[in-house]
């Protein structure tokens, strides 16, 4: 009966202390990495997202120029410029590519897509601006946009933005969740004061 308490006192013990994991510090911003991490295996979109999300962070988003230009320095320097990677963009039920992490559509004055001619012709980018329909009414009724060439990646060697289809196993960067508390009061009431 003692080893059975104390194997359950280990087993809870490792439990709360988490799983370990490898992060680097980029312009005020915690990322985890999964090609850093030789335990993390590569997942389709749906699952990094998962993956992100049970150690507390989400995929990264790339608002800013200088944020994705950060990052894309950052993983080629260290090596890792020949591996494509899951950021949280996408255009899931919708005509407009959305960051999933923030809700926020893509900048349409910052575009860091891939622009070749060759993308274009295998059909992977569509010749127009990403952007530019910014109406959430028509776009949240396109039906045309799904999971394949929904999802966006970081695509080697350029790490470029690129769509690409959700089911496909590619490495991904989980960055820091932006928590929002609220600090709400309680006002105490009875059923009677309605």
């Amino acid at each position: 009966m003692a080893k059975i308490v104390l194997f359950c006192l280990l087993s809870l013990l490792a439990c709360a202390a988490g799983q370990r994991i490898t992060t680097i510090h980029l312009d005020g911003v915690q990322y985890f990495i999964s090609r850093m991490n030789p335990y993390s295996p590569e997942l389709n979109y749906f699952l990094a997202y998962q993956y992100c999300r049970s150690l507390g962070l989400q995929l990264a988003s790339f608002e800013t120029k200088e944020k994705a230009e950060s990052m894309t320095t950052y993983l080629k320097n260290a090596g890792y410029g020949n591996y494509d990677f899951w950021t949280s963009g996408n255009r899931l039920g919708t005509g407009m590519f959305l960051w999933m992490s923030t809700g926020l559509p893509f900048n349409a004055t910052f575009d860091f897509f891939e622009n070749s001619a060759d993308a274009i012709q295998a059909g992977l980018l569509d010749p127009v601006d990403h952007n530019s329909n910014t109406s959430p009414q028509r776009t949240a009724r396109d039906s045309s946009s799904g999971a394949e060439k929904g999802c966006v990646i970081l695509k080697q060697p350029t790490l470029k933005w690129m769509p690409e289809d959700c089911s496909a196993v590619k490495d991904f960067i989980c960055e820091q969740t932006r928590c929002y508390y609220y600090n709400y009061g309680s006002i105490p009431v009875s059923s009677a004061q309605g």
